[in-house]
């Protein structure tokens, strides 16, 4: 293992989407309706190729990590791709309200006041769609439809900044040290890690009002990205093309928001107190199937490994 490629890589990844994340979160808050959610994400955007321009920089060597795509054999890790966080998303939320029924609804109540919050009359938002010959439940369906059709391909065109800096030279070259299983995880821990000024200042994916604020959701999110590591680095390894987890992860960034379709508005007092537990499937309840497969598949690898070896 390179310590001081390593070493120059995190500071640049880490420190540049930092810097980046502090300043569009503070923005976004002081210019606030939809202008200051466009500033945060399109913030968030630009940090997500903060890893790439680290590998540049540390010189860690990003010719070679599978650019040219390799689809003889590997198709079916493009359903996997596609499809896995769909699944796991649905299951996640069926777990989540269970708990807590009174939760669900599909008014598409809950959207309307996403739409408000950023600064987009409710009102004319529904009269917009019914003009269009739409209303909020055929939004919903075709929003699902997005998840498992052209979305996961155009998130992949972004998620490929941090899929080459992650999988492409963070998690091959942890692995030279450490074993298998604990590059899953300081892999994770340092994903996790990347997020959190735009989890602590701008409330990013579980906002601010949760139970546990702020530690449990930095936990929790830690979590997830340990887990959601392990299968980028295993789809990686299994194609040797960085596109796939790109895939993957693009994947999940359309199916992140699937779950506010599910919600009812008129608890959104209750909804956002349990953020950090779901129906996201980022949640503590909602990721347990996540969980459940990942080590499955985590003993299947590990078993082939020392056949292999």
């Amino acid at each position: 293992m390179d310590k001081k490629k390593l070493i120059k890589f995190l500071v640049f990844a880490l420190g540049l989407s930092w810097a980046i994340q502090i300043v569009v979160s503070i923005l976004s808050f002081k210019i606030g309706g939809l202008i200051g959610n466009y500033v945060f994400q399109g913030g968030l955007a630009i940090v997500m190729f903060t890893p790439l321009i680290a590998s540049i920089i540390a010189k860690t060597g990003i010719k070679h990590i599978g650019w040219k795509p390799r689809l003889k054999g590997n198709v079916k890790w493009i359903f996997f791709a596609i499809l896995m966080p769909v699944v796991f998303s649905v299951l996640g939320c069926v777990i989540f309200f269970v708990i807590w029924p009174e939760l669900f609804s599909f008014d598409g109540s809950y959207m309307l006041l996403v739409v408000e919050e950023q600064g987009i009359d409710p009102v004319e938002y529904k009269q917009s769609l019914e003009m269009a010959g739409l209303n909020m439940q055929t939004l919903s369906l075709i929003q699902m439809i997005q998840c498992v059709t052209y979305a996961p391909f155009v998130n992949m065109l972004l998620a490929i900044g941090e899929e080459a800096g992650w999988r492409g030279f963070l998690y091959p070259e942890l692995n030279k040290k450490f074993s298998r299983v604990l590059t899953w995880i300081i892999g994770g821990v340092v994903w996790a890690a990347f997020h959190f000024p735009a989890m602590l200042i701008a409330g990013y994916e579980y906002g601010t009002n949760y139970i546990g604020a702020p530690v449990l959701g930095l936990v929790t999110f830690t979590i997830t990205t340990i887990v959601w590591g392990m299968f980028h680095e295993v789809i990686y390894d299994k194609t040797k093309c960085i596109w796939f987890p790109a895939l993957l992860h693009g994947s999940i960034n359309a199916a992140a928001s699937m779950f506010q379709l599910f919600l009812n508005g008129g608890q959104i007092g209750q909804i956002e107190k349990l953020a950090v537990f779901g129906p996201a499937p980022h949640g503590l309840i909602s990721i347990i199937p996540t969980v459940i497969i990942a080590i499955i598949l985590a003993a299947s690898v590990l078993k082939e490994n020392k056949k292999i070896a």
